[in-house]
């Protein structure tokens, strides 16, 4: 028995695999909140995965971990940046947790890779692949495309927009090649996978071989639905209205539909299963798995997950900025020797090495405006960290940090806040000062370029 720990675990794949591995396996469910389980094989634990160390103490003593994770969610009121870059960072934590515990091996559910253009959403998901690679523990990378099931996002979407629009517009991107399968054969892949040396550090398509299309698909859901629909083509490729009506039509959020919708773009591949996943593989047929949907389903709309923000009014800011060869302690100290000649004669920056505190003032105001204390990292990843403990701009003296960090090798870099709680009033805080902290990090990664570049001549 392996004990198994799955990040993701409340999500529509997470559910469905603890009822798939609770018989043979202990199984700790990380979430953001507390769940309650009255089955000894099932652990719930309350996990920020923003957190390197909240990650890394979730998973002690854990065998295999199970990565269902993409960040498609807000996670505090005021959230800037995308959720690629919010991908990177999770996975960075998540992957150093492992290797910090000596996990004997890492799954990950990605998606296909498509051929010709890929969608940001897609590439977010190969660079999540890049990154657990890197923590040198075995990885076993599971690619799907469209999971169908009862109480998933895609089939919730299409049985409301087939039953809602009794005339569909059809863009070009319903003539893109897509595969669906069922969400049965997905843990039982996954299951499949667990330990298995047939599995370890290899990359495969968990599909069934059947050639779909959007449009197909909608028309077989009406066909199963038994609805008669009217469906006709238009010239036009842009994705904007198709998020619109998606969104009302579908019972979704926009942070969910949008980087969904604008992945419909990219022609899947059309592939045969592999000779591990083959026999694992009991649905060949996206008619049968919505007919199976229907069967277990009650027919009531499932509600669209909606994050745990940490405080009310805290804010979340991640920006990816250039690689270069600086680590991060020389970034962080690029960064603090750059922002006074960004605001000349507006800004100070004083720092002390005795007491590890950096101070930024207004060169008019005699009281610092943040107080940053550096943190000394203790587990073994490129970070520069430094907790907000006081200033004028902010409202606790406890939560919130700054940090930047390098990830896969120095291969990508990203400066961040996390939970920070701003004293301003939160409609002056969103009209000001967090504008401004973005268009300084948008400068400040030129700044970086411009070095990379004088560098390299």
């Amino acid at each position: 028995m392996a004990k198994i720990a799955i990040a993701g675990a409340s999500g529509f794949v997470g559910k469905n695999l603890i009822q798939q591995l609770k018989a043979n396996h202990q199984i700790r469910a990380l979430g953001r909140s507390q769940q309650k389980s009255s089955e000894t094989a099932v652990e719930w634990k309350v996990t920020e995965l923003f957190s390197a160390t909240s990650t890394t103490d979730a998973l002690r003593g854990v065998d295999v971990a199970i990565y269902l994770v993409h960040s498609m969610l807000p996670s505090s009121r005021l959230f800037q940046g995308n959720f690629h870059d919010t991908d990177l960072l999770l996975a960075d934590n998540f992957a150093t947790a492992c290797r910090e515990n000596q996990v004997k091996q890492i799954i990950y559910l990605g998606g296909l890779v498509p051929e010709g253009y890929i969608s940001p959403h897609l590439q977010s998901r190969q660079e999540v692949e890049g990154v657990l690679a890197s923590s040198g523990i075995p990885v076993t990378v599971l690619r799907a495309g469209m999971v169908v099931g009862p109480g998933g996002s895609s089939f919730e979407i299409l049985r409301s927009l087939v039953k809602k629009l009794p005339v569909m517009v059809l863009p070009k991107w319903t003539q893109s090649k897509t595969q669906a399968v069922f969400i049965d054969d997905v843990v039982g892949v996954i299951s499949e996978a667990v330990l298995n040396p047939d599995f370890m550090n290899k990359t495969l398509d968990v599909v069934n071989g059947e050639s779909l299309t959007y449009e197909s698909i909608l028309k077989k859901t009406a066909q199963v639905l038994g609805l008669k629909r009217v469906m006709f083509p238009v010239p036009i490729a842009s994705t904007g209205f198709s998020k619109l009506w998606v969104q009302i039509f579908g019972n979704s959020t926009y942070e969910l539909v949008s980087p969904l919708i604008d992945s419909l773009l990219c022609d899947l591949p059309q592939l045969n299963p592999s000779r591990e996943v083959a026999p694992l593989i009991r649905y060949p047929q996206f008619t049968g798995m919505i007919e199976e949907t229907l069967k277990r389903d009650a027919g009531v709309p499932v509600a669209r997950p909606r994050r745990r923000v940490t405080h009310e009014d805290s804010v979340r800011s991640i920006q990816r900025l250039p690689s270069v060869e600086l680590d991060t302690h020389g970034i962080a100290i690029e960064y603090m020797k750059w922002l006074p000649s960004f605001f000349p004669a507006l800004i100070q920056v004083k720092s002390s090495e005795a007491t590890q505190r950096v101070e930024f003032y207004f060169t008019f105001l005699k009281k610092p405006l943040l107080i940053l204390q550096f943190i000394q990292e203790t587990l073994g990843i490129h970070r520069e960290k430094f907790h907000i403990v006081g200033g004028i701009l902010s409202k606790t003296s406890h939560t919130g940090w700054l940090e930047f960090r390098q990830i896969d090798h120095k291969k990508y870099t990203l400066a961040s806040i996390h939970e920070f709680v701003p004293r301003l009033p939160w409609r002056l805080y969103v009209m000001t000062q967090a504008p401004l902290h973005r268009l300084v990090m948008f400068f400040f990664g030129r700044h970086l370029k411009q070095i990379a570049g004088q560098k390299s001549k």
